[in-house]
């Protein structure tokens, strides 16, 4: 997490130099023009204008100053709690480091816990699930990094858990790694029921689902979608975003998985230039891999794959998306072979759950 101090008296920044190498996380400290007693090499005139720069710019924010100050100058930057940087406020007196913003997905509420611990300074936290002590569920999502689906359902099912109804956690018992994310969420202090006791809706009132699968549930509902899907595509010169993705999200409707669940695309590095394929891989936030023609011959001759004349003509290999979903997933569990859709070919793996390593 990259960090910012911030203060406003010459006692905030003799404070934020004093805690800053405590804290655990890569730190710069701004200090007010003619209140740096420490001599920081970052300054500033204007607190409503640093703010805007560093806003979208640092994982977390703490200010040394008035809550009353910082509600102010944040107010014109908040955008939304999935964006949002963690931000946390200290008087410079070093008594108190309130969670203010992001606590739980931005990871404000650990920030303040950190900050408390380095300045002697008693944490306040205010999200409703951790005063009682409850788990919650996009906390979980941020221990095991998985896409929060729908995220407007989060609030309902985290009312649900303070408001003391029966909500359960559930993993899907066809998700690879099963150990890795039962061990994960037994740290948060869940426990996860296996996804076959789903059918038995009179046990729960609400239920949040780690899956990649789109179920049917009757009971309110939240899925908690891991990274579990490797694209390989091929498309043809010009093809833009939009048709790109909807490919994707044709083809991973086809087998009934979410495109929340989509980790990283492959392809061939004729399409590196690509600016529609290069736009969708950002819009969906995943990394994309090129292969050489190398790659994509030895992985088609590994599996025997496929192969298109066509495709062998104009890219130099007969096969694209198959080899490419195999080797961006380091996985030859295919669950969706090559599939023509307008401009664009579609394979998807399910990963090796230890992909992410």
């Amino acid at each position: 997490m990259k960090v910012a101090v911030i203060s406003v008296t010459n006692k905030g920044a003799e404070l934020a130099g004093k805690i800053a190498p405590l804290i655990g996380s890569e730190v710069d400290i701004y200090a007010k023009v003619g209140r740096n007693p420490c001599n920081e090499p970052h300054t500033y005139g204007c607190l409503r204008d640093l703010v805007g720069e560093l806003f979208s710019n640092y994982d977390g924010l703490l200010f040394i100053m008035a809550t009353g100050i910082v509600v102010r100058v944040i107010a014109p930057y908040v955008r939304d709690k999935r964006v949002d940087p963690a931000v946390v406020v200290m008087d410079d007196g070093g008594n108190f480091a309130i969670s203010l913003l992001s606590g739980h997905i931005g990871g404000a509420n650990e920030l303040a816990l950190r900050v408390g611990s380095a300045a002697g300074a008693t944490p306040v936290i205010t999200t409703a699930t951790d005063v009682a002590k409850l788990p919650a569920a996009d906390v979980l999502a941020v221990k095991l990094n998985l896409a929060i689906e729908p995220f407007n359902s989060l609030k309902t099912i985290n009312a649900a858990i303070v408001n003391g109804d029966k909500v359960t956690f559930f993993l899907d018992s066809e998700l690879a790694g099963q150990e890795h994310y039962t061990c994960l969420a037994a740290k948060q202090g869940v426990v996860l029921a296996d996804s076959s006791e789903l059918a038995l809706s009179e046990k729960y009132d609400a239920a949040v689902v780690i899956t990649d699968r789109k179920l049917s549930i009757s009971k309110p509902h939240l899925y908690l979608r891991p990274g579990s899907l490797a694209i390989g595509l091929g498309c043809r010169r010009g093809t833009t975003s939009a048709e790109i993705l909807a490919a994707i999200s044709q083809a991973c409707l086809t087998v009934e998985r979410s495109t929340k669940s989509v980790a990283i695309i492959g392809s061939t590095v004729v399409k590196e230039d690509e600016t529609g394929l290069l736009a969708a891989a950002q819009q969906l936030a995943v990394p994309i891999k090129f292969f050489t023609n190398e790659q994509l011959q030895a992985c088609i001759e590994q599996y025997d794959l496929s192969l298109s004349n066509f495709v062998k003509e104009k890219i130099g290999v007969g096969n694209v998306c198959e080899p490419a979903a195999i080797l961006a997933g380091k996985s030859n569990n295919l669950i969706l072979p090559k599939t023509k859709y307008p401009k664009v070919t579609v394979a998807i793996t399910q990963v090796n759950y230890r992909w992410w390593e």
